[in-house]
């Protein structure tokens, strides 16, 4: 009755308002990224080559939304993005250390290779990383991410901190998605890790068509240590 009010007064209710977290309709992705000029019918997230329909896959099963940079998302505004299309990704990032030597070292992501030879670095970027699931509470992510970034499977060879903060980043121009311009939302965790999961040479990961190298720095600043 109230909605049916409000509508006769010629405006909807806040609540009413689409949920920007809600699952968007294939046709209204198509037609955000027509408006937004995003090439993703041919040339899209070459390389390594993605198509629309893995796209659509990532924002019902992750913490993947999307916005116009005109729009607020909580932590600010998208000044300076107005004619931009940006999703905003949850991710739960964890960095871990080990004590090798008497030094404290940290995992980093060396690279990326692609079968066609190419390779990925990116610039701005610690821990390992996983984008949550719409399911899953943000801890759980985090050991999801070591047991599909690095293979840890059994908790009781490492200490998982609480989340240590939550970094709001500033819309970049996404490397998965060429056209938008993605947000990250970091939610960071530390992993001290035993001598059992430790390998002094790092961790290689294969996930599709590319191969995840991870190596070990010194450890610029210890936040959380057993």
């Amino acid at each position: 009755m109230i909605v049916a009010k409000a509508l006769l007064r010629g405006f909807i209710p806040a609540v009413c308002a689409r949920d920007p977290k809600a699952i968007m309709p294939r046709q209204d992705i198509v037609r955000m990224l027509d408006e937004h000029k995003v090439p993703w019918k041919e040339s899209w997230g070459i390389p390594p080559a993605r198509t629309f329909e893995a796209f659509c896959e990532y924002h019902q099963r992750d913490r993947f939304y999307f916005r116009n940079g005109n729009s607020h998302n909580g932590n600010g505004n998208g000044n300076g993005f107005v004619d931009k299309l940006i999703i905003d990704v949850h991710a739960a990032i964890v960095i871990v250390i080990h004590r090798y030597r008497r030094a404290w070292l940290e995992l980093y992501e060396d690279r990326q290779e692609f079968p066609d030879g190419s390779t990925l670095r990116r610039a701005n970027f610690n821990g390992i990383a996983e984008t949550l699931k719409r399911i899953e509470t943000i801890p759980r992510g985090a050991r999801r991410c070591l047991k599909e970034e690095l293979g840890f499977r059994n908790p009781s060879k490492y200490e998982l901190s609480d989340c240590l903060h939550v970094e709001h980043r500033e819309p970049v121009p996404s490397e998965k998605w060429p056209g938008i311009w993605a947000a990250y939302h970091r939610n960071v965790f530390e992993c001290t890790i035993s001598r059992n999961l430790f390998r002094s040479d790092g961790y290689v990961e294969r996930e599709g068509d590319r191969t995840i190298y991870f190596k070990w720095r010194p450890r610029r600043q210890l936040q959380f240590a057993i």
